[in-house]
């Protein structure tokens, strides 16, 4: 799931040439509480494995896989989920089933 703020898709929205009502028709779902997220996965910018917005992108892809952040082990879906896109989760799962089975 990629979250964005107001001023993230406002940024978005000014790159693309968009107007906001436009922007978030085609490209987000609102929640109840306000929350926006992109609504599709994966990401309509996500091309060949490669964002196609860099200079763009939002604060979580910023940060994304988030193997940094922690309580790593509560978002191991997430991760999972991304596994067969991210050169970085893929590496790093690897290194991991490596040392399991070594250990």
């Amino acid at each position: 799931m990629v979250c964005l703020n107001e001023s993230e898709a406002d940024r978005l929205a000014g790159h693309l040439n968009q107007s906001r009502e436009k922007f978030d028709t085609t490209y987000l779902e609102k929640g109840s509480n306000g929350m926006m997220i992109m609504n599709q996965m994966p990401c309509h910018f996500l091309s060949d494995n490669k964002c196609t917005i860099y200079e763009y992108r939002f604060e979580g892809c910023r940060e994304f896989p988030a193997l940094h952040l922690p309580n790593f082990s509560r978002r191991l879906f997430t991760t999972f989920m991304h596994y067969d896109r991210c050169p970085i989760i893929f590496n790093v799962i690897e290194q991991l089933k490596q040392r399991i089975v070594i250990s």
